[in-house]
């Protein structure tokens, strides 16, 4: 699966790829910090959390799912504002995803797990780790956010805006003007899409967070001491591979895999691959 099925992946709404891809678990539901968080749990044995990114949902897990619950008690939770979930209007912060993803956990009665994340989920699985440090069996990140992009943050026409429910257009222009910032597809008819499954908010609060600058985590990557493989698809467009090397370089005993040809989701677009090498790094060794 190379680039040209990569850009086309990225040019499909959720629904139509939720209509490609494998069933998923019956739905679920918990109270976190008194909003719902739908998830969706099959397997048994230690858990292994998948964190999906930005604008995505659990549906993007759809592939891992069930090859991952051979071996694990697997759980893909729509994160706040995503999905199935409640998406209140709050500041998407990668602190707030945090605590809501801390939240699950303990409403889930959930000591200690491993953790998957993709692009802003692997950004919030990072994030998580170095708060949490004790609830952390193993850490995945898989083509992740969270470290300072080397490119200046063109604005658009306008200068920067406020950002309000009614004002979330501007920041998919504003990630349309500056792709090496954006972690999911945020061209051509995004914002309608987004709409549509009512994320836009999210999306919006998110990158408005994102710009600030104020979370990337370059600095506390020190911090990182539970066993880590980093998933990168070599034909990221999105967030290049020289980021994940980065990754790679700054955590400590980290391991990493490249996938070629496949991008920004490689458990999309080499399931199988994948699951191969997710549940071998996660098994008892």
């Amino acid at each position: 699966m190379g680039i040209g099925w990569m850009i086309v992946l990225f040019s499909l709404s959720s629904a139509a790829w939720c209509q490609m891809a494998p069933p998923l678990p019956p739905p679920q539901t918990v109270m976190v910090r008194g909003h719902k968080i739908a998830y969706y749990e099959a397997g048994k044995g230690n858990a292994v959390i998948l964190i999906h990114g930005l604008g995505a949902d659990s549906r993007h897990w759809a592939a891992n799912i069930d090859a991952l619950s051979n071996n694990f008690r697997v759980i893909a939770l729509d994160q706040i504002g995503y999905g199935q979930s409640d998406k209140p209007l709050t500041r998407y912060t990668v602190e707030n995803f945090s605590d809501y993803l801390h939240g699950f956990l303990l409403a889930l009665k959930i000591p200690e797990a491993s953790l998957v994340g993709n692009s802003l989920g692997g950004w919030v699985a990072l994030d998580f780790t170095i708060r949490h440090p004790q609830m952390v069996e193993k850490l995945v990140l898989v083509d992740a956010a969270g470290l300072r992009p080397t490119a200046a943050l063109k604005m658009p026409e306008g200068g920067r805006k406020a950002l309000s429910p009614l004002n979330t257009h501007w920041f998919f222009d504003l990630m349309a003007a500056n792709k090496e910032w954006a972690t999911t597809d945020l061209g051509p008819n995004a914002f309608e899409r987004h709409v549509q499954t009512g994320d836009s908010y999210t999306v919006a609060s998110s990158l408005a967070e994102m710009i600030t600058g104020r979370e990337f985590e370059d600095n506390k990557l020190v911090k990182v001491h539970v066993p880590t493989l980093i998933i990168w698809g070599r034909d990221d467009l999105l967030i290049p591979l020289a980021m994940g090397e980065q990754l790679h370089q700054g955590l400590a005993g980290s391991q990493m895999i490249v996938m070629d040809g496949t991008g920004h989701t490689p458990m999309v677009g080499k399931p199988a691959e994948f699951n191969e090498a997710v549940t071998k790094f996660l098994s008892p060794s």
